[in-house]
């Protein structure tokens, strides 16, 4: 388990280096996409007290595989505990 751990730091310092890193200024009903096959997603908890609303969908496609030829598989669950969700 420690070698999993010493690459999966290697590879997360590689992704939160500033050249790698998008900001968004959010404007009014403006919508964003990202491909999260490909992007890693943090979301600021930096909302002025005002409610954040997130809808996830995944379109369909072709599956991601991985280096060792496994395809991906879809996980289910809630993230309401990286920020409280809007009722």
């Amino acid at each position: 388990m420690g070698e999993s751990r010493t690459l999966l730091d290697l590879l997360q310092s590689y992704v939160i280096r500033p050249e790698h890193i998008l900001r968004h200024r959010w404007s009014p009903n403006q919508l964003v996409l990202f491909d999260n096959r490909i992007t890693q997603h943090y979301a600021v908890d930096n909302y002025d007290r005002q409610a954040r609303r997130l809808h996830r969908v995944t379109v369909a496609g072709d599956i991601p595989v991985g280096v060792e030829s496994k395809e991906s598989y879809s996980v289910e669950g809630d993230a309401s505990h990286y920020t409280s969700v809007a009722a």
